[in-house]
């Protein structure tokens, strides 16, 4: 076995300047100056409250999650950049806002703009092709969300290995009847690249951790970047019995078949952690854990306590997300960062830990979150987060947030929270603090003039470009 020691001269490039190029440092195999490896966990519809490591539930079981979270930084306010799947996945996958290519919401059945086919742009880079050209092999393991035609799918857009399912859920127990159900229930289809897959039975969750597990074992000599989404704990909620029986003294049905479910993918990526372990990685990998969005109460028995709201919504229930970051012997242990951080950043980080040098011309919107990791910073620089779907719109920075959170878009209601000081956004300072709403808006406004409008969605011609309140004062 290879040693897995990290170069500290050339994270300091990395973290600092990004002085060196990806060509220069890809190699066929791991070396003294080595990239390190990528596992992004990307879970499905888990609330703020439903980690371990939050401490805000009493009934959620996640020691491995609870265990990497120590070993790093747990985000206190960890945002993504859509409070539903769809989006949320083209602003990650591609480090910009998805606003800016008019992908505001879901693909499905919807209002679209003339000649538009729903998928994240062909034209447009993704995390997989960026690190293709650093070097890296590249997986995708899990839930895709992104069009129907095959070359939205990840083994077309920069995955070297895709395995698993494109749309918004998948039966969890699956089978052979995959294929006699394709045609009718494309939710029931798991691929492996191209290749309809037929030939298995199990749970869908384990299947994905067979998957990872079996990836690592694959590649565990060169570089590679893991990203496994899975779709745990979204619907529809089916749970293994044994997991079901572990919790049987939680007597609502819905919140057991969640915390079972959420048991299941700890228990999973737990497995992955020690093929890590086991092939002497873990000090050459940087872990990132984040949810897609927020819980869904009503709909999974998910828990976003403390906030307000929930999946679909601006509050911060539906973006603020359990986000932690390992990378052991790297980044100190032990870590929780009050900065406002979002998905954005996920890219921008990751290519700087890999040595690679970011183009202006990629115009991604995050920022390098391992100055700040390693203590470099003592604070993040303020900026303004943004998000915008049909009728809803929100903007926050270190302190204040704008809520304009459902009200038509030609006479919006905007509400007002010192969030810094009130997450659970329960004093709407709207009229107390004019000067506070104005100044938001007028920076929201900027931000929305540089956006696309929505080319397909559900209220596609109600949001407020259509309607035009962006002039109003």
């Amino acid at each position: 076995m290879k040693s897995h020691s990290i170069n500290k001269s050339l994270l300091s490039l990395a973290v600092g300047s990004v002085l060196c190029t990806a060509p220069a440092l890809a190699e066929t195999d791991r070396s003294s100056a080595e990239q390190p490896n990528v596992v992004f966990f990307f879970v499905d519809d888990i609330g703020y409250a439903d980690m371990g490591f939050q401490h805000q539930s009493q009934d959620v079981v996640t020691p491995h999650m609870d265990q990497l979270a120590a070993e790093g930084a747990v985000f206190s306010a960890g945002y993504v950049t859509a409070a539903v799947c769809g989006p949320s996945r083209a602003g990650l996958l591609t480090g910009r806002y998805q606003q800016r290519f008019g992908y505001h919401d879901n693909i499905g059945p919807f209002v679209s703009a003339p000649d538009i086919e729903q998928g994240l742009p062909l034209t447009l880079s993704t995390l997989g092709n960026y690190f293709q050209d650093a070097g890296y092999v590249t997986g995708f393991i899990g839930k895709s969300h992104d069009g129907e035609d095959p070359k939205f799918w990840p083994h077309n857009r920069g995955f070297d290995e895709y395995y698993g399912f494109n749309n918004g859920a998948a039966d969890y127990f699956v089978s052979g009847r995959n294929v006699q159900n394709a045609k009718q229930h494309a939710y029931s289809s798991i691929h492996r690249n191209d290749e309809l897959q037929d030939n298995f039975d199990g749970y869908l969750t384990d299947i994905f951790g067979n998957e990872a597990v079996e990836f690592i074992e694959r590649h565990k000599e060169n570089p590679f970047f893991l990203y496994v989404p899975f779709n745990a704990s979204h619907g529809p909620m089916q749970a293994k019995a044994e997991d079901l029986e572990k919790f049987s003294h939680i007597t609502e049905e819905l919140r057991r078949k969640f915390v079972a479910m959420t048991y299941n993918m700890d228990l999973n990526i737990g497995r992955i952690v020690d093929a890590l372990e086991e092939n002497d990685l873990m000090e050459n990998t940087l872990l990132i854990f984040i949810s897609d969005n927020g819980g869904k109460p009503k709909g999974n028995g998910s828990y976003n306590t403390p906030l307000r709201g929930d999946k679909n919504s601006f509050w911060e229930g539906g973006i603020r997300v359990p986000f932690t970051v390992t990378w052991r012997g790297t980044i100190p242990a032990n870590q929780r960062i009050d900065d406002p951080v979002i998905s954005l950043d996920i890219l921008p980080t990751t290519l700087a830990a890999a040595g690679v040098d970011i183009k202006d011309d990629w115009q991604l919107d995050g920022v390098n979150l391992l100055p700040r990791l390693l203590g470099e910073t003592d604070q993040l620089d303020e900026r303004f987060l943004y998000w915008a779907m049909n009728t809803k719109v929100a903007i926050r920075d270190n302190d204040w947030k704008m809520v304009i959170p459902y009200t038509l878009a030609d006479h919006p209601k905007a509400e007002l929270y010192h969030i810094s000081q009130d997450i659970s956004e329960s004093h709407d300072l709207a009229e107390k603090e004019p000067e506070q709403l104005a100044r938001l808006m007028r920076e929201f406004k900027k931000w929305e003039a540089q956006n696309e409008a929505p080319k397909w969605g559900w209220n596609r011609n109600m949001f407020p470009y259509a309607n035009g309140w962006r002039g109003r004062d």
